[in-house]
């Protein structure tokens, strides 16, 4: 695919959340309406998504292959979460505020936002590899991610109890069934597989109408003046993909791999950090800030990031 083309399907899918921004401040969509289309989408249509992708590849790779990508998505996220709390501590963050800024940088919108890119730069069979690494992803993000987000009274031990009662979700029971498949080779699931296709189609319209309407509640000039947020989205979206880039190039030897590592280690802040804020006490504002700042970046960083990996 060239960089035009690449450029052209960002700016189809910044379109598609500047709608929801406008949905938001008409009132046509709300605090409420986010909610529950995001409970649909994370229940119901993402899973489909997943699922989805093992029905249109001619061929899925093979059990090793499948087991080097799960290897290096976890070599990955051991990088990006050194990172994640190094970085932090050499901004002179206040306690109160580090956690939120380690999470921002350690945690992607793999899901939302990450498998329609990963498609349109390269092809269906990324969302399969995508969604082998968001096996991983969803076991951190409910563990250690809660964890850097938490300024609750509860302990730590509390605290991992709490994410381990998170942790089995729709989305990561979909990822383990479509590696499941792919490791049986299991391609056609009849008309249960036409069912999910089409139920997964609406995850990438609901999805970024979501992140629109909820990047409508930031004020513009905390958009504009909070310098921190625009170092971390520096090191968000393209410092820890060129690390990953560095690192990984000289040992992966499939180009369709290193590419998924490098792309969906450049995404924006994940979108769930809201959530989780809401549930565990974390830094809201700041969480907004930094998600809308790297959703609207994103537009150009990721055509260079896919470049970068020869997406071109």
């Amino acid at each position: 695919m060239s960089f035009q083309a690449i450029e052209y399907q960002m700016i189809v899918l910044f379109l598609a959340m500047a709608l929801g921004f406008v949905a938001r401040k008409l009132r046509v969509m709300s605090e409420e309406s986010d909610r529950m289309l995001s409970r649909l989408v994370l229940t119901i249509t993402l899973p489909c998504t997943i699922l989805a992708s093992v029905r249109t590849l001619d061929s899925l790779p093979d059990p090793a292959t499948i087991g080097t990508i799960l290897l290096f998505s976890c070599l990955a996220f051991a990088l990006v979460l050194a990172i994640a709390f190094v970085v932090p501590l050499l901004f002179g963050l206040n306690p109160s505020k580090r956690g939120t800024y380690s999470f921002m940088l350690a945690f992607g919108n793999t899901g939302f936002l990450g498998y329609p890119v990963l498609e349109a730069v390269f092809g269906r069979e990324a969302v399969l590899y995508g969604a082998i690494f968001n096996i991983p992803f969803n076991i951190l993000v409910f563990t250690v991610g809660v964890m850097m987000l938490s300024q609750s009274e509860q302990s730590l031990k509390e605290q991992v109890r709490e994410g381990a009662r998170n942790l089995i979700s729709p989305s990561l029971i979909a990822c383990l069934a479509t590696m499941a498949l792919a490791l049986l080779n299991v391609t056609d699931i009849g008309v249960f597989g036409e069912a999910i296709d089409t139920m997964g189609s609406m995850t990438t319209p609901a999805a970024l109408l979501i992140i629109g309407s909820s990047l409508a509640t930031v004020p513009v000039k905390t958009m504009i003046t909070h310098f921190r947020t625009y170092i971390m989205a520096a090191f968000r979206l393209l410092i820890i993909p060129v690390c990953i880039w560095l690192a990984f190039s000289p040992f992966v030897a499939d180009p369709l791999l290193l590419g998924v590592l490098v792309v969906v280690n450049g995404m924006p802040v994940a979108t769930n950090g809201t959530i989780l804020c809401l549930r565990y006490g974390g830094d809201l504002n700041t969480i907004r800030l930094g998600t809308f700042v790297t959703t609207a970046l994103s537009l150009v960083t990721i055509p260079v990031l896919a470049a970068l990996v020869g997406g071109v």
